[in-house]
């Protein structure tokens, strides 16, 4: 609802898949937290889990995708070779969460993509790449979230500290939760003012 469509113009499919990469993560991971009270052993659990990884899958790619568009609007000859690499590695990294044995593997697996990302922002900070102002220091407060969300998860604080004490309220998990939710709402403070500037913005010539 506070996507501005009717700005976008031809860039308006970046508004569809940045939707997609905010909603998704919350859609696997509902359904994962919903079903976890299931009776079907091992094979159950593992789909569950993959559902779950499948939406930070995709907001790891699909969020990332107008990100790298608007950075490089201006070098048109880069542009589709960054996001068609940005894609086969997010398969790759996709896939390696899929069969990560541990937390802490999974968590290895993304940060491939945070990397490559990070590689997207210093290009822009030192004036190699483009953007709306303001966006980039959302886009360095999403993935600060996101990987201190990721930590604290796999670092299973605080409840290490008084086990039984937060089996209901304030564990890992949940803090893990409250930090994605902030890391996609930065995601989102940053996309929307990018897609705007890259519909208005003209490229000075070569």
């Amino acid at each position: 609802m506070t996507m501005p469509w009717g700005q976008l113009g031809k860039d308006g499919w970046l508004g569809g898949t940045h939707c997609v990469a905010c909603l998704a993560p919350h859609a696997g991971s509902v359904l994962y937290h919903l079903f976890m009270c299931h009776q079907g052993g091992s094979p159950v659990y593992t789909r569950l889990l993959a559902l779950d990884m499948c939406g930070v899958c995709l907001v790891n790619t699909l969020g990332a995708l107008p990100i790298i568009h608007c950075t490089l609007a201006c070098r048109p000859w880069l542009r589709p070779a960054a996001l068609v690499g940005y894609t086969v590695l997010s398969g790759v990294a996709g896939w390696w969460a899929l069969t990560a044995p541990s937390t802490s593997a999974r968590l290895r697996a993304f940060g491939w993509q945070a990397g490559a990302r990070l590689l997207v922002f210093g290009a822009r900070g030192v004036g190699l790449g483009s953007g709306a102002p303001g966006s980039l220091p959302c886009y360095l407060r999403m993935d600060a979230l996101a990987l201190l969300g990721g930590l604290v998860n796999v670092a299973r604080l605080p409840e290490r500290w008084r086990p039984g004490r937060f089996d209901y309220w304030g564990n890992s998990h949940q803090i893990m939760h409250l930090l994605s939710v902030g890391s996609i709402l930065q995601l989102h403070a940053g996309v929307v003012p990018d897609l705007l500037w890259a519909a208005h913005h003209t490229c000075p010539p070569d």
